[in-house]
Formats: structure tokens, sequence, C-alpha cells
């Protein structure tokens, strides 16, 4: 028989849903009165969570890719202890609560992950899975069962309308995945209306396609839903795949007007319409809480404390058995750099000529040997794009403890992936994929950088050195794109020195994603100081002038520098003060003193021109209306990459040329 609590637990979700949605006039009470059910059981019954530490490393996840339903999960952080009160739900979607319109990683204890953009939530909880699977493979021994925890995920029909859901699911299937649940609310009704307008495809035989196990329940029925999440169980284990449950449910249920509709989805019930669903309800207050669901959860907190505790004993009995293991996890879940990980990495010989890719690898390569924390891998490019960790072998469904990960021809489902790996624990995840592809996981690097997940992005073939391939993978727009994106740090090396410190701030600055553009072409290596403490600044002067009179500053990043630096020495050979500086990061930059900036740039020098293989339109807030850019500002040609580069006027002649035309002009 079905304890009480649960009744009233899925009672009190519709409860609190109706209010903070009625009150904040805003809000999606379709799903959690839809779902409520199998919210309170997930809860109640099913997860493994210790709300007194949120954090514990072996909780279960429970990820609602559905994020707009977040009313089910306030309610149930709320009622299962977590640090979520009844004035933060009647607080709901107000400026700063801890009841946001979605889920916010970071600012609502319990909540594991950003969501919203659908989609985002299952590949996040694939990225979980595969770091569950390896950390248990790292860590477990012999009668000590570090990491055994599922990864839950409750999505919409909207989630896997989403292509990124067939990407992430198609690769958990591939790994076998079997600690990965996926709860499909298959409510059939979209904000249009029925999901018979455009998704009418057989979810079952899409899913049993992509090698996972397939149950199916009725989502308000208490022992159908027993049923099924104890068939889940015991799926995963025997059939060694994910699974996926399809719960049949009614949007609104318990609206008598308005369930089943799509009038629930995205709007508030209504005074009138909330009044009559909390009459059939019983509820004679706002924001009624049952005091049987309370109890409930009050008897579930001995039991879960007692998991924790025997979890905690483990863990310090393998700690004592293991200490070398002990020290891994510390360091891996602290992602610990030794002060002497980059000391093994030579420098690049002044007057050679070598790709930022390939000195890019050279370090990847090299920190590796003492870190084990990082997982690289890329969308089928790793030999092109120079994420392979030579040593490292490939992650596999028979080995989860490589450090390879082969995601396949799938950009979207590789940024979120690895923004769930992050999440998890454990890992520092590199992706890599041509800079022309990045527009596939922007979405995913968005929510990187909404949740500050300091994922490392390796960008290659950048631009129109990509020649021969012509305009569709010349990305001439796309460093400026991700330089407008709020928290993320972008960095361009000028030669092979530069990459190394490159690698040295993203495996430091851990707060925001990084990412480093690489060049396929060879770019010469510099005699520049590219220290640490001088990129940290993001951009730095790299020729002073040769007097206190600056007739004109040169702005150069990545593979532009080389040129840049011949164009000044010609400049000065015909008697012209030039100053150089490399524009490394603008993120770091822009975030230095108005002192420094000063010193970089002085208001008093109007000429100045930024030469960047890209749009020009970004480099005029450094170059500003007097002065000039030399960039590209159509879709690339095909040809050799010198020919193309000459093409577009990045040759040391034309930077010359600009530059005594616009001291001319200006004089």
């Amino acid at each position: 028989m079905i304890n009480r609590g649960l009744t009233a637990t899925a009672k009190t979700i519709r409860s609190l849903t109706i209010d903070a949605i009625e009150k904040a006039n805003s809000g999606h009470p379709g799903l959690p009165m839809g779902c409520a059910e199998i919210g309170a059981f997930l809860f109640g019954e099913t997860l493994k969570y210790y709300p007194k530490v949120p954090k514990w490393a072996n909780r279960d996840r429970f990820i609602l890719s559905a994020g707009h339903g977040s009313m089910l999960l306030y309610s149930l952080l709320f009622l299962s202890g977590y640090n979520v009160t009844l004035d933060d739900i009647k607080n709901f979607r107000q400026l700063k609560s801890k009841t946001p319109g979605h889920p916010e990683y970071g600012w609502t204890e319990g909540v594991e992950t950003s969501t919203g953009p659908l989609g985002q939530g299952v590949a996040n909880a694939v990225g979980m899975a595969l770091m569950g699977k390896r950390n248990a493979q790292k860590f477990n021994m012999n009668g000590y069962t570090i990491f055994d925890n599922r990864i839950f995920v409750l999505a919409s029909d909207g989630d896997l309308m989403e292509g990124l859901s067939y990407e992430a699911a198609s690769l958990a299937g591939h790994l076998k995945l079997n600690n990965l649940i996926l709860i499909y609310d298959s409510n059939k009704i979209t904000i249009e209306g029925s999901v018979d307008l455009t998704f009418t495809e057989n979810i079952e035989k899409r899913f049993r396609s992509q090698d996972w196990a397939v149950i199916k329940m009725n989502g308000h029925d208490w022992e159908n839903i027993r049923r099924g999440f104890e068939q889940a169980e015991y799926d995963r284990i025997a059939e060694n795949k994910p699974v996926i449950i399809i719960a049949d449910t009614i949007i609104g249920k318990g609206s008598p007007n308005k369930q089943a509709t799509n009038k629930c989805h995205g709007a508030p019930l209504g005074k009138d319409e909330s009044e009559l669903c909390k009459n059939i309800l019983n509820i004679k207050e706002d924001f009624f809480v049952d005091p049987e669901a309370v109890a409930y959860f009050n008897s579930k907190k001995i039991e879960q404390e007692k998991i924790y505790n025997e979890w905690v004993d483990l863990f310090s009995e393998w700690s004592k058995k293991f200490p070398e293991l002990r020290k891994l996890y510390d360091d891996n879940f602290s992602l610990y750099i030794p002060p002497d990980a980059f000391q093994n990495i030579p420098k690049f010989k002044k007057g050679d000529s070598i790709p930022t890719r390939n000195a890019s690898q050279a370090v990847l390569n090299g920190v590796c040997k003492d870190l084990d924390f990082i997982a690289s891998g890329s969308a089928d490019l790793g030999s092109s794009t120079m994420t392979i960790i030579k040593d490292g072998k490939e992650i596999t469904s028979d080995d989860y403890s490589k450090y390879n990960v082969q995601y396949g021809i799938r950009e979207h489902a590789m940024g979120s992936i690895a923004t769930g790996m992050y999440l998890y624990g454990g890992v520092l995840p590199v992706v890599g994929t041509f800079l022309s592809f990045v527009n596939y996981m922007l979405p995913s690097i968005r929510m990187a950088a909404i949740m500050r997940i300091p994922t490392i992005y390796l960008f290659s073939h950048d631009s129109i050195y990509v020649g021969e391939d012509g305009p569709t993978h010349q990305p001439v727009e796309h460093i400026s794109s991700l330089r407008f994106m709020p928290n993320v740090n972008l960095m361009r090396p000028a030669d092979a020195n530069e990459t190394i410190t490159a690698w040295q701030i993203a495996l430091e600055l851990t707060n925001h994603p990084n990412i480093i553009i690489t060049t396929r072409q060879k770019v010469p290596v510099l005699d520049v100081d590219f220290s640490i403490d001088n990129a940290k600044r993001g951009g730095f002067i790299i020729k002073k002038e040769k007097n206190e009179t600056i007739d004109i500053i040169l702005i150069s990043s990545g593979s532009e520098v080389s040129i840049t630096l011949e164009a000044a020495a010609r400049l000065e050979k015909e008697g012209y003060s030039v100053r150089v500086v490399n524009m490394f990061s603008t993120y770091l930059f822009d975030r230095q003193s108005g002192e420094y900036k000063e010193s970089v740039f002085p208001k008093r020098v109007r000429n100045r021109i930024a030469i960047e293989a890209g749009i020009p339109d970004y480099w005029y807030k450094y170059v500003g209306l007097d002065g000039d850019v030399i960039g590209v500002s159509k879709f690339g040609i095909s040809g050799k990459a010198e020919e193309v580069g000459k093409f577009f006027g990045f040759t040391e002649e034309n930077i010359y040329n600009r530059g005594v035309a616009l001291i001319e002009k200006n004089r």
C-alpha cells in the first residue's frame, strides 16, 4: 500500500505550484501539476540524498531538464529539507529570490545544473553519468564502493524534440551508461497545442534503436509508478543500458478546465481556475502544506542520515587502506595543479615555425603526465584539433577510466556533456573542434558561461588561413561573437610559447570557460616575453616605441602578431615611432584598471590600427573612430592560405601602407 505521505506530497506540490505562480503572475503550472506524483515518489522513495550535506559526492543527481517546471523542483527541495523555505516559494520568480523562473546552479541549494533551454539537462545528465562510471572505476575497490550513484533526469516533449537530446542519448546508449535514468513526461502538449502537430515519432522505438532499455508507466498511478522505478533499477543492471521511463501524464492535472490542454502550459491558471482547482483538492488556504507531507519527509531523515554516515565511514576506511587513491581523489576533486606541472614542457625555440595547434597538443600531453583529472575529446577531429592525450587511451563501454572521449560528430552534445562532466566532479573537460563549427555548440558554451563552468575549449583552424576549404570553413565572425559572450575568456596565442601560457591560464582561472584559439598554419616562434604575468593582463606591449612621441600603436592577436611586428620594424626604418600591443585576451584586458589601460593605450595617441583576420567591428572599442582596422568583412574565399591572407591584406606591406596613411591623415 502506498504511504499516505506520498499523496500528501503530490497535493502539496500542486498547492504550492498554483499559488506561487498565481502570486508571481508568471510561470508554468502544467508540468509540476502533471508530474506531482512522479516527483513525490522520486524524492520520497527513490533518490539517495542528504540535504544536510547537499554536495555529498555519492548522492544521486536529479536534473529537471524541463526547467520551466521549476516549481516541481522547488516544492520538493522545500519539503525534503534543502535550504529552500516557504517564504522562498512565496517569492517565486522575484528579483534575487532563491526560486528563479528556471533552476540556476550555484544559486539554489539542491539544483544540480542550470536548465531552461530544452535538451541541455538531458545532455548534462549524460556527462554526469559518464563521470559517475569513470569515478567508480577509478576509485571503487573490492568491498569499498565509493561511487554507485545514479543520475535521474526529467525531460519533456520539448526536450526530446530538440536535436541535442538525440545526440546525447545516442552517445549514452553507445557507452552503456546504465547509471542514467531518463523520465519522459509524455503529456503530449506543447505551447502551441497537441504534440500531434509536430511530433508523432515512436519514442520507444527511437530509444531502443539507441540501445536504451525502455519502460512505460502511468504517471498518476502509485503502484504503476513504483513498479516502473523498480523495473528501471532492475533493467539498468540486467540489460547494462541507460533506461528511459515513458510516463503517461496529464499536463496540469487537477485543473478542471485547463488540464490536458496547452492553456496550463506556460501561464498562471487564473484566480477562478485556481479556486476551482483548490476546491477539488480540498485546500482551504493559500500556500497550503499538508502536515502529512512534512511528517513523511521528516520520517525519511533518519534513514538518509544512516546511509550517508555509512558512506562516510566506508570512505574513511577506504582512505586509510588506499592512501594513494585518496590523494588522487583529493587532487582530482580539487583540480589540484602541482607547482612543477609546467616545468617539464620545454620552451619552443626562436626561429622555429610551428602551428599553435601542435604546440597546444605538446602542452596537453606534457601537463597530463602530472594531472589525472583532465579528460579530453573532440567531435571526430582529435587528430586535427590536436586534443588527443597520446598515452591516455579512449573511454569505452568496457573501460571508463581512460582520458580521451570520442564524442562523434556531435558538437552540441559534446559541449553540454562536458558541462555535466564537470558538474559531477573530479574532472576538468577539454573539448575541441574546428572554430568554424563552434556555432553548433554556442548554446552549451553559453550555459557553461552562465554557470561559470571552466571547460577548456580548443578551437583550431582559425579564420581565413584554412584556405582551400573555402568560406564554409573560414570562421571570420566567430571570434568576435565568442568575445561578446559574458564570462568567457577567449585567448588567441601569437605563437607556440604563448600557447603554453594560455594553457597555464586556462588551468588556473577556473571561474569561467576558457577558450584557446589555435592555428592550422605554421606561425614563427617570436622573441617576446609571453610570461603568465603579462598574459594575465590580456593585452600588453610587446614592442616599445623608440621615443616618447608615439606615432602609431599597432594592435594584433594570434597569427597576425608576427606580420604586425614586421610592419612595425619597417615603419621604424622610415623614422616612425611605433608601439605594438599583443591583445591576447580582450576578456582579461577589459578587466584591468583604468591606469593600466592608459599605460597601454595612452589617450593622446589616436593613431591606432588593429590587425586580426576576423570581423573588424569589434576592434573599434580599442582603436576609436580615428583609428583603422585591418580585418575581414566577408565570408572568406577559397584558395591557398598564403594567397587568401594576401587577398585580405594581411601582409607586412599593407599594414605598413595603412599605417603611413593613418599617420598622415591625422597629422
